[in-house]
């Protein structure tokens, strides 16, 4: 019947709402059948094999140079990480030995070792983690298509279309929102950090990943709704719904566009403030994108995804090849590179981390790199050489005790000293600093910012360690309470003394991002806020809305009240009197999905 449809939930990665008919994007599917080989053939076929590997080299290198003439070389330098993949012997070394040791056809060979891996990265608990299996997946694709000589992608037309897939690899991502006709994205797979979603929220394409079985609720020519925005996907919509969602479109395009023209604005409040927008980022193709939004620099670097675009553990170069190209791209603004924070639930495979019963309070970031100083080191040497840029600086995370940086700082100036009479040159006064996530950091930070020169707040950790609640645990997570009293006097704390240190302090954390938040954190004295970049226009409008002052004094206000529905709804009335026009009451509604 007309008025049958399908509403499915999903994860929202990129904003905005497009309405259109269905492409199903075919997907390469390994082979299960395990075809013996004579031992006479097993050379011929590992011959078989190379010649798959060089032509992928080939084919991934074209790839590359179309994607940096169309997309500029941002989205390029994924396809650098493929090539290093093909290069790096020790994933061909092991289908070899599979097609030696089973006489088996390479094809088997390649899907048990794709196999392999998938179900490895799959026990990760991290998302952004799990979301890398995928850069290996699509090489083995390439070399599994490359052995089957007849097969060929089906041409697609120019139509504009919404693009149905269980996952897009990397360069699938790549070449087909890079076209110009895919209106939306809709996705079984994925998450909020898969190359998917960067790519589809640097061109503005909606859309929802994670839907889990959308493939298998639609057909070619079906007409669906991606909300990016909402994170919601309605399959044959009848007239009414279609009619609601263009209406919705129109307002939010009309937002986005008002929103958008403040990236060119002062970053300042009504009465003079001023303040600095900053980006977190995963990958360096990010950084255009978050310097186009209004970002004045990059103020949180994972440097862990350097670690999941390899298959053996990074070489300095490798490090050094990431920082130094973030460093010039951001010039002159600064970067902020943490240190790897992997171990506990951030596992990696190259790296052979013990599981742990615990693995939030277990061996992980600054705790794993001081037990592994030899990785440890060969980072801290990739930092000091990229710094020759002088917009570098180092962030350690997860410290809690002072012996911590101590340890820090006598390794750095060891490396220094290496460097030094090596001949190679590095910035000397390399600003450090460290995230304070853990609430023994917090009520410590007095004393160690007398030994940094900086601090960053990673809220998330913060509130989930000073509240006790596992925002993920459904059981609790409505517990996990950003505007909670005892919260907001640590946070008023830390700053306080910061500041009064005369050094700087960043929040990281998701608090930086929502625009109530913000405020709060603008009222304690803030002035630098890190996010991911499509939120910086938000936050930047609200806080260009208001006097610095007045909001010092509500906040003051605030922080008297006992709960944390008491200070929202009061913060709330008040901002809304005062400054109508700060946010929408759908920004207030929805927080980060906007």
């Amino acid at each position: 019947m007309a008025s049958e449809y399908i509403r499915l939930r999903g994860i929202g990665v990129s904003p905005g709402i497009a309405l259109g008919s269905v492409r199903l994007a075919e997907r390469v599917v390994f082979t299960s059948r395990k075809e013996i080989i004579p031992p006479e053939e097993i050379d011929k076929e590992i011959d078989r094999l190379r010649r798959s590997f060089q032509e992928t080299k080939r084919d991934i290198a074209e790839i590359k140079n179309q994607v940096r003439d169309k997309l500029g070389k941002e989205h390029a330098f994924i396809f650098e990480a493929h090539l290093l993949i093909l290069e790096d012997n020790s994933l061909r070394n092991e289908i070899e030995n599979l097609i030696r040791k089973e006489q088996v056809r390479a094809e088997w060979a390649i899907s048990r070792i794709h196999d392999h891996y998938m179900k490895v990265f799959e026990t990760l608990e991290d998302e952004y983690f799990r979301q890398r299996r995928f850069d290996l997946s699509d090489v083995l694709s390439k070399v599994y298509r490359h052995l089957q000589p007849y097969a060929r992608e089906a041409k697609e037309d120019d139509t504009e279309k919404i693009l149905v897939a269980h996952e897009l690899l990397p360069s699938e991502a790549a070449i087909k929102l890079g076209k110009g006709n895919i209106l939306g994205v809709a996705l079984d797979m994925g998450g909020q950090t898969s190359h998917t979603a960067i790519l589809a929220r640097s061109l503005n394409i909606p859309a929802v990943v994670g839907l889990r079985d959308i493939t298998k609720k639609v057909k070619d020519g079906d007409v669906i709704i991606v909300d990016g925005t909402d994170g919601e996907v309605i399959i044959n919509p009848p007239l009414a719904i279609r009619k609601e969602f263009i209406s919705k479109k129109k307002k939010y395009d009309d937002y986005l566009r008002e929103l958008r023209k403040t990236s060119k604005l002062a970053s300042e409040t009504l009465d003079g403030v001023r303040f600095f927008p900053l980006a977190n980022i995963e990958l360096p193709e990010e950084v255009s994108l978050a310097l186009s939004l209004g970002a004045e620099g990059i103020g949180l670097f994972r440097s862990e995804f350097i670690y999941l675009r390899r298959t053996t553990i990074p070489s300095e170069e490798d490090h050094y090849q990431v920082y130094s190209q973030i460093a010039k791209k951001a010039f002159p603004f600064p970067v902020y590179i943490r240190t790897i924070d992997i171990g506990g639930e951030k596992n990696i495979p190259q790296l052979n981390i013990e599981r742990e019963p615990n693995p939030a309070l277990g061996l992980r970031a600054i705790r794993f790199s001081l037990k592994n100083r030899s990785i440890f080191r060969t980072q801290l040497r990739a930092v000091l050489k990229a710094s020759i840029q002088k917009n570098v600086r180092l962030l350690i995370p997860m410290v809690t005790e002072m012996e911590e940086i101590e340890e820090v700082k006598w390794l750095l100036n060891e490396v220094k000293t290496e460097l030094t009479r090596e001949g190679v040159p590095f910035d000397p006064n390399l600003p450090l600093g460290v995230m304070i996530e853990v609430p023994a950091a917090a009520t410590l930070v007095d004393e160690m910012i007398k030994e940094v020169d900086y601090v960053s707040i990673g809220t998330n950790d913060l509130i989930q360690y000073y509240l006790a609640v596992d925002r993920s645990n459904e059981l609790v997570a409505y517990l996990y309470k950003p505007l909670h009293p005892s919260l907001l006097r640590l946070l008023k704390w830390i700053i306080t003394s910061v500041q009064e240190a005369e050094k700087e302090v960043t929040v990281c954390g998701e608090m930086a991002a929502d625009p109530l938040c913000a405020l709060v954190l603008l009222g304690f004295g803030l002035r630098h806020f890190s996010m991911n970049p499509i939120f910086i226009p938000r936050i930047k409008k609200v806080l260009r809305s208001v006097e610095r002052e007045y909001i010092k004094e509500m906040v003051e206000e605030a922080l008297k009240l006992r709960t944390a529905q008491e200070i929202e709804e009061f913060l709330l009335e008040r901002i809304l009197v005062k400054y109508p026009q700060a946010f929408l009451m759908r920004e207030i509604t929805e927080g980060n999905r906007l």
